[in-house]
């Protein structure tokens, strides 16, 4: 079976939908408190001074369920925010007390976005959904699972932890995945300190530590001490989920310009690169202040595949800037189009009128009195001087947005 002593933390982005987002009180040595401290001895101010955390309250969540039974065993998630006031982005933590319970379907319902919460005797109501309605928070990319033990794991059961998904699952006819899945990669250890071994897939990350989970309370379950160890390496996934979740928000409103049919122009690429400016600081190459924690970070960016959604927002932002570049070039056309024809349409009628009058002079062998002559003249180079500005705005527009488009 696929029983599980230790803690779990399961960290979900979110964004804040125009709305102030206000946490319970917090006792001093709180998981809130505790990683407030970690915080401020482990990462740069300069990029953290302006993030607010509290508490939502403890759940009973759906945990697990008995083969062959309908009904879920629950157990009580705390959950903790972490809201970034200048993105309105927003990690929660839910931190659960695992004590001998299997733990994949756990890690199976996150995969699937499928966290319920007993709201009474009989309801189970979907979580996501109930963030949405109460707090306004909407989740806006996949959640990952860290568990932290001292106990051993056995090695039938990582490939289940590692891919998210129920260990000898029903549905899968309760084969089990091979040690071969994700090419072994979660098998490094990629721990920088001799505390603890830590392993990870883009999905799940696993750390332990012979420290805990033995006789002392205090190293145990939801002890303070087996807390603040595991926050040696949670913070650092913490500032990875506010990375991804950054790139992520701003790569959907992307995609969103893309698809969408109505016409674009330059001032959709500037909303867009404000956007994107407002998530730099995530993406501080000293956002740490300690080798030892950027050098877990990276190891941990690179088995969570962050940098491929910087990549696909790079191809998509792109994509975008061409489409906008596309609608510009047509609607100048349209645009000189329309000028030139207003251009000859006024020549037209100013020119007309005078050689009407100097064709009938002609005909009619009558001389052509001066102020006609001066008359025709006059309207000629207002014509042909309108012409000219016109001409001039056309050229003027067209070199405007070249050098917009070069700035860009």
């Amino acid at each position: 079976m696929d029983q599980f002593f230790g803690r779990a933390y399961v960290f979900i982005p979110c964004y804040l939908d125009g709305k102030e987002l206000k946490g319970s009180e917090v006792e001093k040595d709180s998981y809130v408190s505790e990683i407030a401290d970690r915080f401020s001895v482990e990462v740069s101010n300069r990029s953290w001074n302006k993030f607010s955390r509290g508490s939502l309250g403890s759940y009973p969540f759906n945990f697990f369920r008995e083969n062959g039974h309908e009904n879920y065993e629950q157990a009580f998630g705390d959950v903790y925010f972490t809201h970034n006031e200048l993105t309105g982005l927003c990690i929660l933590t839910v931190v659960f007390e695992v004590r001998g319970h299997p733990i994949t379907q756990l890690l199976d319902m996150v995969s699937r976005e499928g966290l319920k919460i007993k709201t009474n005797e009989t309801l189970c109501e979907d979580f996501y959904s109930y963030l949405k309605e109460k707090f306004a928070l909407n989740v806006s990319g996949k959640a990952r699972v860290c568990l932290s033990t001292g106990c051993a794991i056995s090695d039938k059961l990582k490939p289940s932890i590692f891919a998210s998904e129920t260990y000898e699952s029903s549905s899968m006819e309760f084969a089990g995945l091979t040690s071969n899945f994700g090419e072994g990669s979660w098998n490094e250890n990629i721990a920088v300190y001799n505390s603890s071994q830590i392993f990870a897939s883009k999905v799940a990350v696993l750390r332990h530590d012979e420290m805990l989970d033995k006789d002392d309370p205090e190293l145990s379950g939801k002890g303070r001490r087996a807390i603040g160890r595991d926050l040696m390496l949670n913070f650092i996934i913490e500032v990875l989920m506010f990375r991804e979740a950054s790139i992520k928000r701003v790569n959907l409103k992307v995609v969103s310009s893309i698809q969408n049919d109505e016409k674009l122009d330059l001032s959709d690429i500037k909303d867009l690169m404000h956007d994107f400016k407002s998530v730099i600081l995530f993406w501080d190459l000293d956002i740490f202040l300690y080798p030892s924690a950027q050098q877990l970070a990276d190891k941990l960016s690179e088995k969570f595949d962050i940098d491929r959604a910087l990549d696909v927002y790079r191809k998509n932002q792109s994509f975008l800037e061409q489409r906008v570049s596309l609608s510009n070039a047509v609607q100048a056309e349209k645009e000189t189009k329309t000028l030139n024809y207003i251009a000859v349409i006024v020549f037209f009628f100013e020119v007309i009128p005078i050689l009407f009058v100097l064709t009938q002079s002609v005909l009619q062998k009558k001389a052509i009195e001066m102020p006609l002559i001066y008359s025709g003249v006059a309207a000629v180079s207002v014509s042909v001087l309108l012409f000219l500005v016109v001409l001039m705005i056309v050229r003027l527009r067209k070199l405007t947005k070249r050098i917009t488009k070069r700035n860009l």
